[in-house]
């Protein structure tokens, strides 16, 4: 399983559950608890992820215009291939 705990701390994500319920706030850890691996929201919401369908990092999607396309995806699309 890859771990993305460092890339996206400290990001506001939104987090879709199995059943149709979403809890959104700021990603602040991801810890095992009891065996069983989880994602910290807030520094007080425990997720287990099992539970999880998806979870979408809101805070990159509203970034400005400027910050996307990334800078190597800009040259690419503009064919300087370098």
């Amino acid at each position: 399983m890859d771990d993305y705990t460092n890339k996206y701390k400290g990001e506001r994500v939104e987090i879709a559950l199995f059943g149709g319920d979403y809890q959104e706030g700021v990603l602040t850890a991801y810890c095992i608890v009891d065996d069983v691996a989880h994602v910290e929201l807030n520094g007080h919401i425990l997720i287990p992820l099992q539970n999880i369908a998806s979870l979408h990092c809101s805070s990159r999607c509203d970034a400005p215009e400027s910050d996307w396309p990334p800078q190597g995806l800009r040259d690419i699309d503009s064919g300087d291939e370098t």
